[in-house]
């Protein structure tokens, strides 16, 4: 059964992420991942003017069954309030 997806996690280099949200745009997808280090004022921009659903400047690896030094970088972001919502 084919599945919908909600959401990506883009990491590319800066200047191929806004050619990459013009495709998750035109999927239809809303909820953007921009891994640390790929983000582009442009690319940020676009997700603006798009409304969608973005983070940035964000490690995946605190968010996904982190381990090792990301699990301690999230434990002290989340006491500081600073985990995205």
């Amino acid at each position: 059964m084919p599945q919908t997806v909600n959401g990506v996690v883009i990491v590319v280099p800066p200047a191929q992420t806004e050619k990459v949200l013009k495709d998750v745009a035109a999927a239809g997808i809303n909820n953007v991942w921009i891994q640390q280090g790929a983000e582009s004022q442009e690319a940020l921009d676009f997700c603006k003017d798009n409304g969608m659903n973005v983070v940035y400047k964000q490690c995946i690896l605190m968010f996904a069954e982190p381990a090792g030094p990301h699990k301690w970088h999230r434990f002290v972001w989340k006491l500081l309030g600073k985990i995205p919502k």
